[in-house]
């Protein structure tokens, strides 16, 4: 029996299920207890849902079944009952389909105490641990199984109702084809192949050996599923062909064919797991919903909280959908600039306005927290949930915009040199705070080396860095004098606050980095050591480019910089930052010029969340003569899809491909203000006793309400940064 198959019929025993769960329970219980004789109804016999008897007729131990929601209430009236109606009781014995865990503790002290009854709790867990050890266990988790989780299977793979964002029945059927196989396929078989055997498997889930398709059919079903106006033929023929070797049958004198049994068997498992993953991820969404609800002091209806978990899974499905498109688009395209990392609030935006939904403003407020919490904080079966569907949106908007979906991957750089800005080394540093599996930037990076890819920074970057890092503990002086900070808070004085530590602890934590006698040396020697990142000039390539393609660089540059920071500073500190923009971007550029390689087979890119990199391109197309050069550009965010989708990616082993983020949200950037910094200060004052990972969590909490509630931030998220470097900057030259 597979465990997550009986798994999921347990959870989906319902209020009207008591008796079904009697039979199966019972089944377990006597092979523990020996013959045991249940007197259960539906109102309950004097507080005993099932007894044992002993030849004396003992009621020492008391069974209870119970499906309900609320087991430790249902516990405490069972005890409160059988004080009076059998006093002779010494244990109770739950047997629930729930997941009960150490949340009983305290009811188990009340019935100590009270009562003078001991607890034993046979929950979800004690089931699963025991199914397959017995035939009899076997069989009777087999019969639930049949009965609540074949339906429900049937019904999924006939019309996904879990894939909201796609318009036709067909492509649902497809992408949840992709989905359900995708994660499980070798990771060196081409993509083409994965997704065309996907598909020929979901044009056949219905059918057997008494009901067979034919090719003719199966061509029709697959080609409703993909764009029309394209021969797909032979790449089905092909598939059909690889298939026919284990997982469909094939009668060749009426070209017909089936899954085979053991194929379908091992859709079912793959779809149990799913749908539990699936009700897993719900059930975390609604925990959520609550503890927002509760956070914010607002009541929620249940119908109001039914809407936002709703809303919030078909939200996150667009976002999902329309990433997916977007690296799709790019690839095929070959314009990797146009992928850029967003900001999780215009995407939620866009996404809430597709579903058609018009939430109040209390639940739109509570959907927006819940989502962004969700792919920026998640782990588990949630995390797992949200890149299987991702990755199965990513690969079919591949396979309608390609029919040829490997001929363009394999056209992507394999290994090859990065260089990164400073926008991304930051927040690279404010995760050394957070726990591992939080660390999406530094998992990032790590993935790519273990790829082959080599990391570089230039002086210049590392100077920027060094410079936040000195106005960060300027900040912390200046706050612990009692005085007040007018400007924003220093991303890394931020996320050292957001930790739970306090700001007089700040210079200590950056000694990690550097010390005071050589500082930039000192940041250097951290990032070759601990992230493989190594310095790298790029001036000597950068001044080998043609005098006005540098010109109208540096001049784009300078205007967005201006434009953001509005002549707060000195023109000629403002020059400082934009010279390291120029050798970053025309230094790689120029570097290409030597490889000779096609637009998505560079071996030399640009990492970076700065907006105005990514608009370098088509803005030059006016200010220079004849095309500009490609761009360098690449968002974090395109490649983190790059390492789960491009030819590297067998090299990422399983355990690191769990660490890697869904998606990278860019709104830390957003900068925090003096204001939320008190409030900060407040809530870890008033909470100061409580474990340091619950603190953390408050002190987010807090950070990220208050920051939601004053709007979103533009231009690619590093005015803010930007800015607190620029004033290291001055203050470090004596500059007004």
């Amino acid at each position: 029996m597979h465990r997550d198959r009986f798994e999921l019929a347990l959870k989906q025993l319902n209020a009207h299920d008591g008796e079904l769960f009697e039979q199966i329970a019972s089944a377990f219980a006597v092979l523990e207890f020996g013959q045991l004789r249940t007197v259960a109804s539906v109102g309950g016999d004097g507080g005993k849902d099932a007894r044992l008897f002993s030849p004396v007729d003992d009621d020492a131990v008391v069974f209870q079944y119970s499906v309900t929601v609320d087991f430790s209430g249902k516990i405490l009236r069972t005890a409160k009952r059988l004080k009076d109606t059998t006093p002779s009781a010494r244990e109770l014995i739950y047997v629930t389909n729930q997941e009960v865990g150490t949340k009983v503790d305290e009811v188990k002290r009340r019935l100590r105490k009270e009562y003078r009854l001991s607890l034993d709790v046979w929950d979800r867990a004690w089931f699963l641990d025991r199914v397959n050890l017995h035939p009899q266990t076997e069989e009777s988790a087999e019969s639930l199984a049949k009965i609540k989780v074949d339906q429900l299977a049937s019904s999924a793979l006939g019309v996904s109702a879990s894939l909201p964002s796609l318009s036709s029945s067909e492509e649902q059927e497809a992408a949840l084809f992709l989905e359900l196989t995708y994660g499980d396929e070798d990771r060196h078989k081409g993509l083409t192949k994965v997704g065309f055997e996907s598909l020929v498997r979901a044009a056949l889930r219905e059918t057997d050996s008494s009901s067979r398709m034919s090719r003719t059919e199966i061509h029709e079903r697959v080609a409703n599923m993909l764009p029309q106006g394209r021969d797909h033929s032979a790449l089905v023929d092909g598939a059909l062909k690889r298939l026919t070797k284990g997982a469909i049958r094939y009668w060749v004198k009426s070209d017909e064919f089936c899954l085979s049994h053991e194929a379908a068997l091992v859709l079912r498992d793959r779809f149990t797991s799913y749908a539990l993953i699936q009700q897993k991820f719900r059930d975390e969404i609604q925990a959520r919903v609550a503890e927002v609800a509760d956070f914010e002091n607002e009541s929620l209806s249940d119908s109001e909280s039914a809407a936002a978990c709703g809303l919030i899974e078909a939200t996150l499905d667009r976002i999902l959908l329309e990433r997916g498109k977007a690296f799709a688009d790019a690839l095929v395209s070959s314009r990797i600039s146009d992928y850029q990392s967003e900001s999780l609030g215009p995407l939620l935006d866009r996404a809430v306005l597709d579903t058609g939904k018009n939430p109040s403003s209390k639940v739109k407020r509570i959907v927006s927290y819940v989502i962004s919490s969700t792919i920026n904080d998640s782990s588990g079966v949630t995390r797992e949930y949200l890149r299987g569907r991702l990755e199965s949106y990513t690969l079919f908007s591949l396979l309608q915009a390609t029919p040829d979906v490997q001929k363009t991957v394999v056209k992507l750089f394999s290994g090859g040199v990065i260089w990164l800005d400073a926008n991304l080394i930051l927040p690279v540093l404010a995760e050394e705070l957070a726990d591992d599996e939080n660390r999406s930037f530094t998992h990032l990076l790590e993935a790519a080396r273990t790829c082959g890819i080599s990391l570089r920074v230039t002086s210049g970057i590392v100077e920027e860095v060094s410079s936040h890092m000195h106005r960060s503990l300027t900040y912390a002086r200046v706050v612990g004098q009692g005085k007040l900070w007018g400007d924003s808070v220093p991303f890394l004085a931020a996320a050292h606050a957001a930790s739970g530590r306090e700001t007089a602890a700040l210079g200590s934590w950056l000694e990690n980095f550097r010390g005071s006698e050589q500082p930039l040396e000192d940041v250097a020697d951290y990032l070759s050591e601990v992230h493989g990142i190594r310095i790298q000039e790029l001036n000597d390539d950068a001044d080998t480019a043609d005098i006005a393609l540098r010109g109208a660089v540096q001049e784009i540059w300078y205007e967005a910089r201006s434009r953001r920071l509005k002549n707060k500073f000195p023109p000629a500190t403002v020059q400082i930052l934009v010279n390291h923009d120029v050798e970053c971007y025309l230094g790689v550029v120029q570097r290409r010029r030597k490889e000779n390689k096609s637009p998505l087979g560079f071996n030399s890119w640009w990492l970076t969340l700065d907006g105005t990199a990514f608009k370098i391109n088509d803005l030059l197309r006016s200010r220079v003569t004849g095309d500009p050069p490609l761009s360098p550009v690449m968002s974090p965010d395109f490649l983190l899809r790059y390492l789960e989708i491009g030819p590297l990616r067998a090299q990422v082993s399983k355990s690191m491909r769990n660490e890697l983020p869904v998606m990278l949200d860019v709104s830390f950037l957003e900068g925090v203000s003096p204001h939320i910094m008190q409030a900060v200060e407040q809530v870890r004052a008033e909470h100061s006793n409580l474990p340091g990972r619950v603190l953390r969590r408050k002190i987010r909490d807090t950070i990220n309400r208050l920051k939601s509630s004053r709007g979103r931030i533009a231009d690619g998220g590093v005015t803010l940064v930007e800015q607190e470097v620029l004033e290291s900057i001055t203050s470090a030259n004596g500059q007004g």
